[in-house]
């Protein structure tokens, strides 16, 4: 068991090598703070290379696992939609604004309060429209009395 005083080896930042080091206090039995015995640093107790990875060793022949790949994140295309959506746009298209109260059918294009200018893309039920904002598709109400 190694107290305080004993040497250890630690990684040093200064030196950037794993090299003998002089243990200045332990914390609950845990090493804590040491001091290089090359350049006389103080810093905390580093067992290894900070970033260094521990390593599995194989047997030789051993087949290696691989990693099941991981799942692939949608892209958020909307912004890039809206806006091109909006941008086409005919000069005299007539933008309604929204209430849960109206019906709607798509390829129309609404004005939400909070949400702004969105485009209804397409009927979700009787009761619900999936509408394309500036930000994202939201599945919106329609229809509700």
């Amino acid at each position: 068991m190694l107290s305080v005083g004993d040497n250890v080896d630690s990684y040093c930042l200064k030196c950037k090598l794993v090299l003998a080091h002089v243990i200045l206090f332990k914390v609950d039995g845990v090493i804590n703070r040491v001091k290089c015995k090359t350049c006389g640093a103080e810093h905390k107790y580093r067992k290894t290379m900070p970033g260094v990875k521990k390593t599995a060793v194989r047997a030789p022949g051993a087949a290696k696992v691989k990693k099941p790949a991981a799942a692939k994140v949608p892209v958020n295309d909307a912004p890039l939609r809206w806006d091109l959506r909006s941008r086409n746009m005919p000069p005299k298209t007539s933008i309604r604004d929204y209430s849960m109260k109206d019906t709607f059918k798509v390829n129309d294009v609404i004005n939400h309060s909070v949400f702004g200018i969105g485009f209804v893309e397409k009927i979700a039920s009787d009761k619900s429209i999936f509408v394309l904002f500036h930000d994202t598709v939201k599945l919106m109400g329609m229809n509700v009395s």
